[in-house]
């Protein structure tokens, strides 16, 4: 989600001691052996004196073997089982907080912080998910959601986080932290990944602004793990300098050949196309207004139908990229998009704060002894945090469920129920973010 987990350790072989077996025999007669074939003499040695086990030859008898119980000796596997190394359990954000380690600048006002886990663990998660992080400004913990744009199953964890105008955490993070802070979080999710959803061994993978963010994460673990799968990468900003990964891109199509990409810039004469041997972008295919198009989505990929598509960008975006998809017949049930973007965010909270009438209605929250006054079409979500309730808003946009609570008494009117189950939605259970206080209102967290 944009801005809005040791090796395992290899033992070898053992190196065992062959056992040495006594020469001084076990029982044996007093007649000459045959000077041929001569008897081994072996004796073992099982606590007693093995010198008066023979009786005399003529009765060729065995004395009873008198056994105590076997003194062994321990076997050595090379080292103590004590020293063994084990494969760490993977990165739990309940316990361990993330340290910076790295900051790199990608645009003007998009930026990647890469982290590790304060233990060392590894990153375990879905490629195309996001993490929730708990910032405190001013001594106020705010919870937000960001994509994650690395490679599961490593020790670091990269964010890549554009700047949104007036926004709190983005650019308090790009403004103040520094190497070596820490942060918390809570939780790793999406249902946007490429592991959950299934598909083909062709994909179009597309996106616009920081919607790349997520999107990068599935091209290089697909590309990583998988050598079989074919991806077309269609990317869209306003021009090169607003291309957050444009030399890492550069760089993928240098060692892949099953990757290809074409950026869509709306302030140039069309698509820049990148190859693996050329240091300069080309226009390769003009276009009128530089925005996705039916036209411009046929022509750069004929064998459409055959791909699995995983979209994310702003809203208008996308749904002009699902419009697209629907006139072509495309198989909708292999078109996949992570909604979450800066622009959803401000204008979905806008667009709540717009719908606000002057009437009250009343909020009760039992568990928190709140009883308040409130307007009429506020923001659930805002008139909690305001009056003290402990709400995690992460996305804020209807998206990662971290808002998730019920509504006991009264009703609210809800623009998303994305995360909900059709169970929970008919007990009552609402996301915060996109719901609005409409009447007399009782709710509880858990």
């Amino acid at each position: 989600m944009s801005s809005s987990k040791t090796p395992s350790s290899t033992l070898s072989a053992p190196a065992l001691k062959p056992l040495k077996l006594n020469s001084s025999g076990l029982g044996q007669s007093t007649k000459p052996s045959s000077p041929k074939l001569s008897t081994p003499k072996l004796s073992f040695s099982l606590g007693g004196d093995s010198q008066n086990t023979a009786k005399s030859d003529t009765t060729k008898t065995f004395a009873k073997p008198q056994f105590t119980k076997p003194k062994l000796a321990a076997l050595s596997l090379g080292e103590s089982t004590a020293n063994v190394i084990k494969k760490p359990a993977p990165w739990s954000p309940s316990t361990t907080a993330l340290i910076l380690v790295k900051r790199e600048v990608e645009t003007h006002d998009s930026m990647s912080f890469t982290f590790a886990a304060a233990d060392e663990t590894l990153f375990d998660f879905k490629p195309g998910q996001f993490v929730t992080l708990a910032v405190k400004i001013d001594n106020k913990t705010h919870y937000r959601a960001y994509s994650i744009s690395s490679v599961p199953q490593q020790k670091q964890l990269r964010l890549t986080i554009k700047r949104v105008p007036d926004g709190l955490v983005s650019n308090w993070l790009a403004d103040n932290l520094n190497i070596g802070d820490s942060l918390s979080a809570l939780n790793i999710a999406g249902q946007f990944n490429s592991s959950d959803c299934k598909h083909k061994p062709k994909l179009l993978l597309i996106s616009a602004g920081c919607g790349i963010t997520p999107v990068m994460s599935i091209a290089k673990t697909l590309l990583t793990h998988d050598s079989d799968t074919d991806i077309e990468f269609l990317h869209c900003a306003r021009d090169k300098d607003n291309v957050i990964f444009h030399d890492e891109m550069k760089t993928l199509l240098a060692q892949y050949r099953n990757f290809n990409v074409q950026l869509l810039l709306e302030n140039s004469d069309g698509f820049a196309s990148f190859s693996a041997d050329e240091n300069t972008d080309s226009s390769a295919l003009s276009h009128q207004t530089g925005m996705v198009s039916s036209d411009v989505i046929q022509q750069l990929y004929p064998d459409l139908k055959e791909r699995t598509i995983f979209l994310c960008g702003p809203v208008g975006f996308m749904k002009a990229v699902e419009n697209i998809a629907q006139e072509s017949d495309f198989d909708m049930a292999n078109f996949f998009q992570e909604s979450f973007t800066p622009a959803a965010n401000n204008e979905h909270q806008d667009q709540i704060s717009s719908d606000a009438s002057t009437a009250s209605v009343m909020l009760h929250v039992p568990d928190f002894s709140v009883e308040k006054e409130v307007v009429q079409g506020s923001s659930l979500l805002e008139v909690l945090e305001n009056n003290g309730v402990p709400i995690i808003g992460a996305c804020r946009a209807g998206v990662c469920g971290s808002c998730k609570c019920k509504v006991t008494k009264g009703s609210v009117k809800s623009t998303s129920t994305e995360t909900l189950t059709a169970e929970e939605i008919a007990q009552g259970y609402v996301l915060a973010c996109s719901s609005t206080v409409e009447e007399d209102l009782a709710v509880a967290l858990s």
